[in-house]
């Protein structure tokens, strides 16, 4: 499942002491998981007990369907890895395998309502000439921000079409919209291209969550409604109010909220929000990436928010119940 490959991937490339000094991403560290796995059988007030409801919840969290998780990458995306077959004459060793070179470079991208790239390319650069001598070319999107091998990407491999007239103009429609200061792509030496998804596309959401959407899939799926709204209110969610969402997630997880020391809500779509907690796991610092599902799909900046607002006060309602169950068994141990 996603938290033993996770850990695997962690145990296998990041050291302990990395991951101690660095709490930007989401890791889970290897060392205090293996202390957790070794001491399983022990009393029922283990450091496994918090930790085995973590697992089980995190395997039953709803997740966006990977057909939707790359469109919405897509629909998200302002610049791409364009791959295309290099153009340039082959010769010796070349011919023998396969007539051409990959050639990658970086341009401005706009998906339309089908999912198309659309590209303004200019006839003055190579890809330009490579999609004019063959259409095959792969799209490389990336999340918002991205920052390593824990953030999601995609790869879409495409066949590209020059576009002319109507075509041409309904692009330029759709590009200046995410590029609305691209005043470039008047220029005489600029033309359209529609870069339509032609085979399965490879999905990365992260460590542990991969696989491919065919190209039937990728075309009926719709980006998710809210993830447009995700960096400004986990922003606001981490400026002001990091331990509403910190009590949220202790709340799903069966986390004591005494143990964790801070909560970063790092992305949300309309099925739940990500969240990094640190907690105090058997006397170590631990971070873990948390799935928090809302009780009902988000449709809009709206609803996310009476949503985490919901969320908040069942949290606070539950913490002030535990708080209090608490201390009249205190009471009753006193009165003894």
């Amino acid at each position: 499942d996603f938290v033993f490959r996770f850990m695997m991937l962690c145990r296998a490339r990041v050291s302990v002491s990395s991951v101690v000094r660095s709490q930007s991403r989401p890791v889970l560290m290897g060392k205090s998981m293996r202390r957790v796995s070794t001491s399983a059988s022990a009393s029922s007030t283990d450091v496994a007990d918090p930790l085995a409801a973590y697992h089980a919840h995190q395997k039953q969290a709803p997740r966006l369907p990977m057909a939707e998780e790359v469109r919405t990458l897509a629909s998200l995306a302002k610049f791409t890895v364009l791959c295309t077959c290099d153009a340039a004459t082959p010769s010796g060793d070349e011919e023998q395998e396969g007539g051409f070179w990959p050639a990658g470079s970086v341009t401005g991208v706009a998906f339309d309502d089908e999912g198309r790239a659309i590209l303004a390319l200019s006839s003055l650069s190579s890809h330009t000439r490579d999609l004019e001598r063959d259409a095959r070319c792969s799209l490389v999107v990336m999340a918002g921000g991205f920052a390593g091998v824990s953030d999601a990407r995609a790869s879409l491999p495409c066949k590209a079409t020059k576009l002319e007239g109507d075509a041409a103009a309904a692009a330029r429609e759709v590009y200046l919209k995410a590029h609305p200061d691209a005043f470039w792509v008047d220029f005489g030496d600029f033309s359209w291209f529609a870069a339509e998804v032609a085979r399965p596309c490879r999905l990365v959401g992260g460590f542990g969550r991969a696989g491919s959407v065919s190209v039937s899939d990728y075309a009926s799926a719709s980006p998710d409604p809210v993830k447009p709204f995700a960096g400004p209110v986990c922003g606001h969610m981490n400026a002001d109010h990091s331990e509403a969402t910190a009590a949220i997630a202790s709340e799903l997880i069966d986390l004591s909220a005494s143990s964790l020391t801070s909560a970063r809500m790092d992305s949300l779509d309309r099925l739940g929000m990500d969240v990094s907690v640190v907690a105090d796991v058997g006397g170590e610092s631990v971070t873990l990436p948390v799935r928090v599902p809302w009780p009902r799909p988000a449709e809009s900046r709206a609803d996310l928010k009476t949503l985490i607002v919901e969320m908040t006060k069942s949290a606070a309602a539950a913490t002030a119940a535990a708080n209090q169950s608490t201390s009249k068994e205190d009471a009753n141990t006193e009165s003894e």
